[in-house]
């Protein structure tokens, strides 16, 4: 399943970037437009591809994925010791929960929100952050 479901994981983080800067891009694009559900969709999008992102994540983490499990196996103090270890059982972990996070956060003030500009401004604060942060904890000397 880890050779299934790591590549799977690894991959779709494309669609995650593709999903952030249209949720990002979009608000500031259409400012003068009313703001509806249609207007709402990029970042309902984003927030959907965070999720099963999220899923496969934890699944890789507690169930298939070796740096995840040795976390577990062999205690903390290995893992800090080790950094190919800790850089994914420590920090892509926070760092994506994190993000995970903040997409959500952003998408219920998105939801609530009545004004162009309100919009345009949650989107960039939150989802930039979100996409900061999905940058910074990727593992690119691993890809």
């Amino acid at each position: 399943m880890y050779n299934f479901l790591q590549p799977l994981h690894s991959h779709f983080r494309w669609i995650i970037f593709l999903a952030a800067i249209i949720a990002i891009l979009l608000p500031i694009v259409n400012a003068k437009q009313a703001v509806n559900k249609k207007s709402k969709l990029p970042a309902l999008v984003f927030m959907i591809v965070m999720d099963l992102q999220f899923l496969m994540g934890i699944l890789l983490y507690f169930f298939y994925s070796p740096f995840g499990l040795s976390a577990f196996e062999n205690g903390m103090a290995f893992v800090m010791k080790n950094g190919d270890i800790r850089k994914i059982a420590v920090e892509h972990f926070t760092l994506m929960l994190l993000a995970w996070g903040l997409v959500h956060v952003g998408y219920s003030k998105i939801k609530k929100s009545m004004d162009g500009k309100h919009l345009q401004k949650t989107s960039l604060i939150f989802f930039g952050i979100a996409l900061v942060l999905i940058l910074a904890g990727i593992p690119w000397g691993r890809i």
